[in-house]
């Protein structure tokens, strides 16, 4: 299969940003319904759950099973899932508004995408267009994930402060991702080798 054209590599993988825009764009309406209903409704007592990711410190050591292991270990940190049912007040609202705020640049991120591929289904490889809409995908890329693990970070220390259990600690903690940093980044590269590429075709199509 070639990769770029009418029936090409590029044409399948737009087809997919096309179903992924489709079903982000339905979730992000929901979401926002849930938020606005979230100041209106009382959601207590509706059989409604948060799942929240945590970080949890065991206090109790861990001793060796051996004779061969003679020190005694210890768990500094887990990580898991809480689930808690739904309470009103500012923290749910402001997680609701958090969630929408990043589906949002998820649902930007995939219209910039499927500009970029609707284009390489086409065959056009070298569009002006192509190179921004390719760097601001790294720079969403970057502060998306800066926004979410800011994002886990206020969930987490919602959990240190509100939950305890036995022999648990609930610790505020982020869950940075420094591999989907380097990757904005390189996309940001290879936007500015798409724009160079991009000059030289049309220099060399001014020459001819």
């Amino acid at each position: 299969m070639k990769a770029l054209g009418e029936r090409s590599i590029a044409s399948v993988i737009r087809l997919v940003l096309d179903a992924a825009w489709w079903l982000v764009a339905v979730s992000l309406t929901l979401l926002a319904g849930m938020l606005v209903f979230s100041f209106c409704v009382n959601l207590e007592g509706n059989h409604l759950t948060m799942t929240l990711p945590v970080a949890l410190e065991w206090n109790a050591p861990v001793h060796g099973s051996s004779a061969s292991i003679q020190t005694d270990a210890r768990i500094e940190k887990l990580r898991g899932n809480l689930q808690f049912p739904v309470r009103n007040g500012a923290f749910f609202s402001a997680s609701m508004a958090l969630i929408v705020l990043l589906a949002g640049f998820l649902l930007w991120v995939l219209t910039q995408l499927r500009h970029i591929f609707r284009s390489l289904s086409r065959g056009l490889l070298f569009v002006p267009e192509n190179a921004r809409r390719i760097r601001w995908v790294g720079f969403t890329v970057i502060f998306g994930e800066l926004a979410r693990a800011t994002l886990v970070y206020f969930w987490s220390y919602y959990t240190s402060l509100h939950f305890t259990a036995n022999g648990l600690r609930f610790v505020a903690s982020t869950d940075f991702n420094g591999i989907t940093m380097v990757s904005g980044f390189a996309i940001l590269v290879i936007a500015e080798v798409f724009r160079e590429g991009t000059r030289l075709h049309e220099d060399q199509s001014l020459t001819i």
